[in-house]
Parts: structure tokens; C-alpha cells; sequence
């Protein structure tokens, strides 16, 4: 748990003090990375707690995930149509079935309901 805080706090200086600069013509890309990203680390928290965590199922989560938002996103700027919409609602959708799991889990664990 150490590891994971000082590597967000690691990171959350990192991008605070780099400057990097990025084109806008990306931003749709970037945007569905993020996303993929933060539904990968979702599906590993879910996984951890109830005892099912593959190492090698979590890295093809992220890879599917990720090949097939960035896929989309570049189908929809070829044909002008905003289709990387679907991979946004989808990983939303399962963020926040993943965080319903999670609190379910806790709640019955320490009996709180």
C-alpha cells in the first residue's frame, strides 16, 4: 500500500513540474488512454478483493482495452463521427459497476450493513 501511495504522489509531482506539451489534434487519444487506464486499475482492485487477480489477465484487460478505445477513436475521426463516445460510456459503466463491488465487499466485510 506504501508502494502505491508514493507512487501516485510520485507522479502527481512529476506531472505538476514537467512541462510537456502535447498536440490537440490528440486529445481524443489521450483522453481514452486515461480511461482505459483508470478502468484497468478498477478491474485489478475488483479482482484483488474477491481473491481472482492474474497478473497476465490484468495486462490483457489493459491491451484490449486499450487497442480497442484508441481503435475506435481513430474510426471515428476517419469518418468525422464522434464513436469513441461508446468506449467513454463503457468504461464509465464499468468504473462504477467495480466501485459498487468494492463498497458492497467492504460494507459486508467489516458488517456494516
Amino acid at each position: 500500500m506504501l508502494y502505491v501511495i508514493a507512487g501516485i504522489v510520485i507522479g502527481i509531482i512529476a506531472g505538476l513540474k514537467l512541462n510537456i506539451g502535447y498536440n490537440p489534434e490528440y486529445i481524443v487519444y489521450i483522453s481514452l488512454s486515461i480511461l482505459a487506464i483508470i478502468n484497468t486499475i478498477f478491474n485489478i482492485l475488483c479482482e484483488n478483493l474477491k481473491g481472482e487477480m492474474k497478473t497476465i489477465k490484468s495486462i490483457l484487460f489493459l491491451v484490449s482495452d486499450l487497442v480497442f478505445a484508441l481503435f475506435l477513436g481513430y474510426i471515428g475521426e476517419q469518418l468525422g463521427l464522434p464513436i469513441y463516445l461508446a468506449a467513454v460510456f463503457a468504461f464509465g459503466n464499468n468504473i462504477y459497476k467495480n466501485m459498487k463491488i468494492m463498497l458492497d465487499f467492504i460494507l459486508v466485510k467489516y458488517n456494516i450493513m
